[in-house]
């Protein structure tokens, strides 16, 4: 199959063509045609790039002391991108206070604004820069003692307020059982760029 291209002198032109299962990227600068074949494998690998990832860590203690370690990533949302724009651009926004838990799962997307739904919301015990070649790291801490936050959790985000306010970034996750008597402590480390 034949597929025209226009080139413009000094201009960028780009022509994705898919091919069993993978595809082929035709461009053209400055007249001079370009090719390259990439697999599904190596755009799954893409769209995984992304200038801010969360590794987040849940621990659920028991009343006997014994705990179960949770690990799990983020989603941060479009409200959450602009908050960090418009820090950068020293709009006196506020920052991160609260977290929250939730004990449903299903339909959200970078473009939501709340847990499916929130059972509970706490202050952060604390907000932290990394040092030397961690200092692109800010780590959020926030505990759920006993009695709060009780039931089968699946959800989890990050708050700017006690109520409402903006959801930053969350996450999503296989139940975690909290009992009345069990405390859950959460460790929510961004990373802003890959280094």
């Amino acid at each position: 199959m034949t597929i025209p291209l226009r080139i413009e002198e000094g201009t960028y032109h780009a022509l994705r063509i898919t091919l069993n299962g993978g595809f082929i990227i035709m461009s053209a600068r400055d007249g001079i045609l370009f090719g390259e074949k990439m697999n599904v494998n190596m755009i799954k690998g893409i769209k995984d790039v992304s200038p801010f990832k969360a590794k987040i860590k849940a621990r659920l203690i028991h009343p006997d002391g014994k705990e179960e370690v949770f690990e799990f990533t983020n989603t941060l949302t479009q409200l959450g991108e602009a908050l960090i724009a418009d820090a950068l651009s020293d709009r006196g926004v506020t920052l991160m206070s609260h977290m929250a838990v939730g004990n449903a799962t299903g339909s959200k997307t970078s473009a939501s604004t709340t847990l499916q739904s929130e059972l509970a919301r706490v202050a952060l015990d604390s907000t932290t820069q990394g040092t030397a070649g961690d200092d692109n790291d800010v780590s959020w801490i926030a505990t759920f003692p006993a009695t709060v936050g009780t039931g089968a959790l699946v959800e989890a985000a990050l708050f700017n307020n006690v109520a409402g306010g903006t959801m930053f970034s969350y996450t999503d996750f296989a139940v975690i059982n909290k009992g009345a008597a069990d405390i859950l402590i959460f460790a929510w480390t961004l990373t802003c760029g890959a280094s």
